[in-house]
């Protein structure tokens, strides 16, 4: 095992190893699931529980249609073998306006969708 890591270690020397996440947001209001963002990511790190993301001066990364800033945190953290990433989930009150999400198509969306099928397994 030691000889292993040691390989890796030396495969890895001076570069940063970046990992796929995707940041997957559900918009909930009244208790009921009413939107959604996703947005795929490769960081130097892997997200933990409790962290929060800020990007942005003009724009932020949680910038709502109605000007307000959120600021919330990662709810839930999974790994997808299937997709081979890490997914880490947000849960919002308010639509939000950042040109840096892509915003899922809801109304046409069943509990099937990938996205949102995550959050089925918390």
């Amino acid at each position: 095992m030691k000889e292993s890591l040691n390989n890796i270690e030396e495969e890895v020397k001076g570069e940063t190893i970046m990992i796929k996440v995707k940041l997957v947001v559900r918009v909930v209001k009244d208790n009921e699931a009413v939107g959604g963002y996703v947005k795929d990511v490769k960081l130097p790190f892997v997200p933990i529980i409790g962290m929060k993301f800020k990007k942005g001066i003009s724009t932020t990364l949680w910038e709502t249609i109605d000007n307000n800033e959120l600021s919330p945190d990662v709810k839930h953290l999974i790994y997808d073998f299937d997709e081979e990433c890490a997914v880490a989930l947000f849960e919002v009150s308010e639509f939000l306006s950042s040109n840096f999400w892509t915003k899922l198509d809801y109304e046409n969306l069943d509990d099937r969708c990938a996205e949102m099928s995550y959050f089925d397994c918390v």
